[in-house]
């Protein structure tokens, strides 16, 4: 499917910011807030969505009140950053369930994961089916999560520079 064109003028930024704010508000809600009739709104937000400017709308968990987990970052050491071997990498990264975020970032280490497990047992073993893999990793270091005092909520889109269309 082809990404088509959209301006992100005002209206639709606003309607981006209401909708991170809150995923399940209903059309009617989200057109008033951004100053819409209801059917104009919906469309404004089809055309974002058919724009991929709206990648998916998800659900955040408190997983501390629902399971026993552990959580870590782990950053990847890659063998080499030969393209044949990051995309070796990144193919076998998306098979590991546990991996709930990964980036490729400059400098040291090459890339950083969110892991989520049950316990630490897990992570280890994750960790060891990691290292085992012919995926070019040399090492992992890993930072368990002691705390969040604060957890991504969305973008900071209300300070961010806009682009003209997308």
């Amino acid at each position: 499917m082809t990404k088509k064109s959209i301006e992100l003028d005002q209206i639709n930024r606003k309607i981006l910011i209401e909708l991170q704010r809150d995923a399940r508000v209903t059309n009617l809600e989200l057109a008033n807030r951004v100053g819409l009739s209801p059917s104009a709104c919906l469309k404004r937000v089809q055309a974002l969505e058919a724009a991929k400017c709206i990648q998916g709308y998800i659900m955040a968990t408190d997983l501390d009140r629902i399971t026993h987990n552990v959580q870590a970052y782990f950053m990847v050491h890659m063998d080499n950053i030969r393209p044949e071997t990051i995309a070796r990498f990144e193919r076998a990264f998306l098979e590991f369930s546990e991996v709930v975020d990964c980036m490729r970032v400059g400098g040291d280490p090459d890339f950083i994961a969110l892991v989520v497990c049950s316990d630490v047992q897990q992570i280890d073993r994750l960790m060891d089916d990691m290292m085992a893999a012919d995926i070019g990793i040399r090492n992992i270091r890993m930072h368990v999560i002691l705390n969040r005092p604060k957890w991504f909520v969305g973008y900071p889109l209300e300070a961010m520079k806009w682009k003209s269309s997308s």
